[in-house]
């Protein structure tokens, strides 16, 4: 009867490589971030996502909803860490590279359940791919997949950070021991510096009520008064300006730039139903601000442009 990770791990190895995995790691589901959560929570930095403060308690937690859960096994899947050329104008470069391919929740979810198929037979599993009170960061870091930097980011000194963290609740007992991983972030203060709203706090954690990925994604309704620097939908800055994000991994080919995004002006969005909206957002992260969302956020782009305030 197999109760180990270790005797399942060759198995996960060999489908996480195949499945263009860039790093695998295992963590018991021990949190010691969970102080610095609740604290964020109570200084009111999750701004309108009530959600976080209603599942508080679990995502310190897991095994409260989780009994059986004993360890995690936790994937890095590399996305394009470079805008694709386009005219300027275009679609492709007002959105974060993240959302420049699939939704990365399907793409990781389907690699997730190959993983889960070696694993399943030996146990109780469940998948998470940012989809619910899990701290998918911390995980990654008792892992030994990278360290959380002053941008609230996971960084993994090879591949940096522009990665996707995918997350497997296993009943397995966690005997794979983590890689030692140091904060490697030193006096670099470059990512605090290029934040155009000081979103970014300084116990590495962000103030959503002052962030652009927040604020074109998260919020509903009038936007908060922040400069958006050109974003119509999350934003790259804090890991632009990062040194770690010189030698970037390979992307994974789902979340290839889409054609259809550097073909696209901007300013077409404006005129969009929503069956419009549904066609060219299909299978992209990009519904999550929905259309009416996505429509407000680049008329205030379009606003700032005319009066000649859009700087980034």
């Amino acid at each position: 009867m197999i109760t180990r990770l270790s005797e399942v791990w060759p198995n996960v190895e060999r489908v996480a490589r195949g499945e263009g995995v860039a790093r695998v790691g295992a963590s018991k589901l021990d949190d010691d971030h969970n102080a610095l959560f609740d604290a964020w929570l109570d200084r009111g930095h999750h701004a309108t996502m009530q959600y976080l403060a209603k599942t508080a308690a679990i995502r310190g937690n897991p095994s409260a909803r989780f009994p059986w859960a004993k360890s995690a096994i936790v994937i890095l899947v590399p996305y394009s860490p470079a805008r694709p050329e386009a005219p300027e104008g275009a679609l492709s470069n007002h959105i974060a590279r993240y959302a420049l391919g699939d939704d990365y929740h399907d793409v990781l979810d389907g690699i997730l359940r190959k993983i889960e198929a070696e694993v399943a037979p030996h146990g109780k599993t469940w998948r998470y791919v940012d989809t619910g009170p899990l701290s998918d960061r911390a995980l990654a870091t008792q892992a030994g997949l990278g360290w959380i930097a002053k941008n609230a980011m996971l960084i993994n000194e090879q591949i940096g950070s522009y990665t996707f963290i995918g997350t497997l609740l296993t009943s397995l007992e966690n005997d794979i021991e983590p890689d030692a991983v140091a904060d490697r972030c030193g006096t670099c203060t470059r990512c605090l510096d290029a934040c155009p709203t000081n979103a970014i706090l300084p116990n590495r954690t962000v103030a959503s009520e002052h962030c652009i990925s927040y604020a074109t994604i998260e919020h509903r309704g009038d936007l908060p008064n922040i400069p958006l620097a050109s974003n119509a939908f999350g934003c790259d800055i804090c890991q632009e300006v990062c040194p770690w994000n010189s030698e970037p991994a390979a992307t994974h080919p789902a979340f290839a730039p889409r054609d259809e995004y550097r073909a696209t002006p901007i300013t077409d969005l404006l005129r969009y139903e929503q069956a419009d909206f549904s066609v060219m957002f299909r299978k992209s992260a990009i519904k999550r601000a929905k259309l009416a969302g996505m429509q407000r956020n680049v008329a205030a782009l379009t606003e700032a442009e005319s009066r000649g305030m859009l700087k980034r």
